[in-house]
């Protein structure tokens, strides 16, 4: 009997939450992205990776002094990490703050963009995922030198709707000095970007 009530009411603050983002505009929720109640900022990330692109510029929109004050200064204190964590899962990329990107990771929400805009897909292939850490070197490579380029990723966003697939995960090795120091990493990685037409 306790567990139906728990489950009860684990659903109605679910309910509760998606209710309370649901039909707010796109600055309301990314104000609350990265509120310290984690059930509001999922449930508000959630509606603007829904959102596409527009729920990724309003984050952009809203935190452009904190953007530019940490690719400025690097630091990063808990309002940052909150910030960084709403672009990155609404946009679907690691350090999105330098590239502005919005990736599908559904091949078919892509098509469906791909055809109301009139633009071909630019799918990238890779070992891991994108907006994790430990993706393929290649992708860590893409993130850090291509698409933070502002005019490749300007390009990019123009003329392209983004979409990524893992492959597989990213194989790893861990370095172990026996003192408590360890290392990890990738050791390798291949990945390719296709572009699709409309078929």
């Amino acid at each position: 009997m306790k567990i139906k009530h728990s489950f009860l009411f684990a659903a109605i603050l679910l309910m509760s939450t998606s209710l309370f983002a649901a039909g707010k505009s796109a600055d309301e929720l990314a104000a609350l992205a990265v509120s310290g109640d984690s059930a509001i900022s999922t449930t508000a990330i959630s509606e603007l990776r829904g959102m596409g692109s527009v729920g990724l510029d309003a984050l952009f929109v809203k935190y452009s002094a904190d953007i530019e004050r940490f690719t400025k200064t690097g630091e990063a204190d808990e309002n940052w990490r909150r910030i960084a964590n709403a672009i990155d899962t609404v946009a679907m990329q690691k350090d999105v703050y330098t590239s502005h990107l919005f990736w599908y990771t559904d091949l078919d929400a892509a098509k469906r963009s791909a055809k109301a805009q009139n633009k071909s897909i630019l799918t990238l292939r890779l070992l891991g995922n994108l907006n994790e850490e430990f993706s393929c070197a290649n992708s860590r490579l893409f993130r850090a030198v291509l698409y933070s380029n502002a005019g490749i990723s300007k390009y990019l966003r123009e003329n392209y709707i983004l979409h990524w697939q893992s492959v597989r995960p990213a194989p790893r090795i861990t370095i172990d000095f026996g003192d408590g120091r360890k290392i990890e990493r990738t050791i390798t990685g291949n990945s390719i970007h296709y572009i699709l037409d409309t078929n």
